[in-house]
């Protein structure tokens, strides 16, 4: 087969479109410099993937399904054409403990994968694990959406956010790879920025409205945070660069991978 095109993918938690405004032309930069072709969003709100997709261009659409608001796959329908979005149902919590209430929702919020199918022949999955429970409960989720997609022998792109949290830095690797596991067990995904290892989640932006999140800033403004990995990009397909946006108006950066994508001949 003859070497095809490079595709970007990014993957961004925008905390709510709290900083969207701020946010867009960031998307814009790095789609000049990239070519995005697709960028899951989580912790999507109404309107956010509309004004996205009209920030990056008039060939950008949203996907988004019914059952799944919080997030959207903003692609680039030049390149991509949709055929079939559907959302897998997650596995829930069945009580959240009471310390984490300080810093989400009581009943937490039932959470799906988003998956997009397209042609040329691509599958994109958009996740975002709860974070409430922990990192079991967190891989227990990832193995449902996991198992329930079928045996990649395309494409496969799975973005999103795992809040794989640990107190000990030391070991946030090891507790990152041990929950993207299912993915690379059955779909042979890797982790396009395991190498990087750069965190991507800082509770001192949390600038949300629960109190647990307000501790978390006012502890950032004494210097103490938690800095981690939570946000990937996984692929079946070799990675050609990936990268990292800072984006200070969330408390996720953004990250990208660009991806190796096989020509297909047109029968």
């Amino acid at each position: 087969a003859m070497v095809g095109a490079a595709l970007a993918v990014g993957s961004h938690n925008i905390m709510n479109g709290i900083g969207l405004r701020t946010l867009l032309p960031k998307y814009v930069q790095l789609h000049r410099e990239r070519r995005l072709a697709a960028v899951c969003v989580q912790e999507h709100i109404p309107h956010a993937g509309s004004k996205i997709a009209s920030a990056l261009g008039p060939s950008f659409a949203v996907a988004m399904h019914d059952s799944a608001p919080r997030l959207a796959i903003v692609y680039d329908r030049s390149r991509l054409s949709l055929r079939r979005l559907t959302a897998i149902l997650l596995p829930r919590i069945e009580k959240v403990p009471f310390w984490q209430r300080l810093y989400t929702a009581g009943t937490p919020e039932k959470k799906h994968a988003l998956v997009a199918n397209f042609s040329p022949p691509l599958t994109v999955v958009n996740f975002h694990l709860d974070t409430a429970g922990d990192n079991e409960h967190r891989t227990a989720q990832i193995r449902a959406f996991s198992s329930a997609l079928p045996l990649a022998r395309t494409p496969l792109v799975v973005c999103g956010d795992t809040n794989a949290f640990t107190i000990q830095q030391s070991k946030a690797d090891e507790a990152l790879r041990s929950l993207l596991r299912p993915l690379n067990m059955r779909h042979n995904l890797r982790d396009a920025r395991s190498a990087e290892n750069t965190p991507t989640h800082f509770f001192a932006r949390a600038n949300e409205p629960m109190i647990g999140q307000r501790i978390a800033v006012a502890f950032g403004l004494l210097g103490i945070d938690f800095p981690r990995r939570y946000d990937v990009v996984c692929s079946n397909v070799p990675v050609l660069e990936s990268g990292q946006v800072e984006t200070p108006e969330s408390d996720h950066d953004l990250v990208w991978a660009s991806l190796q994508m096989p020509r297909f001949e047109h029968r």
